[in-house]
């Protein structure tokens, strides 16, 4: 981070090189000052999962997922310096700002983001991409509740 402190991935991930910059950019960039509001420091994503070999949502004959490319990263929360959790799913009130700006910045950052609302495949967990589409169309779907 700017300030010389590291924030850690709760599980090693495998990600191509433009996604990687992306993603480095928004932890840099966006999360610091989205969790300073919370009175927090981020010192940890968890339940992150990166590259994957299989097509998209697990469902035979469908097209190949971002993630078998590296281009794709899900997450299921924040943990902060001082132990508290910010879990992306869910209701808790104390956390809903915050589930709000996350993903008022990441649906200005990655091309698709995928959270519960969205489908039963992402109810548990966000889903972030950067994926190409015509007209550099994106996909912003996460409910939050």
């Amino acid at each position: 981070m700017p300030d010389g402190s590291k924030v850690e991935l709760d599980s090693a991930i495998t990600v191509n090189c433009s996604f990687a910059v992306e993603l480095l950019d928004w932890v840099r960039e966006d999360l610091p000052g989205i969790v300073s509001r919370e009175k927090g420091k981020l010192a940890r994503l968890t339940g992150v999962g990166g590259h994957a070999c299989r097509p998209r949502n697990g469902v035979t004959g469908a097209p190949i997922s971002e993630h078998a490319t590296g281009n794709a990263l899900d997450i299921g929360g924040l943990q902060l310096e001082d132990g508290r959790f910010v879990s992306l799913v869910g209701s808790a009130g104390a956390t809903r700002s915050i589930r709000a700006e996350l993903k008022t910045s990441a649906c200005a950052r990655f091309k698709t983001v995928l959270g519960p609302g969205s489908d039963a495949s992402h109810k548990d967990h966000l889903h972030l991409d950067m994926r190409q589409r015509p007209r550099d169309y994106k996909i912003c779907q996460w409910n939050i509740e």
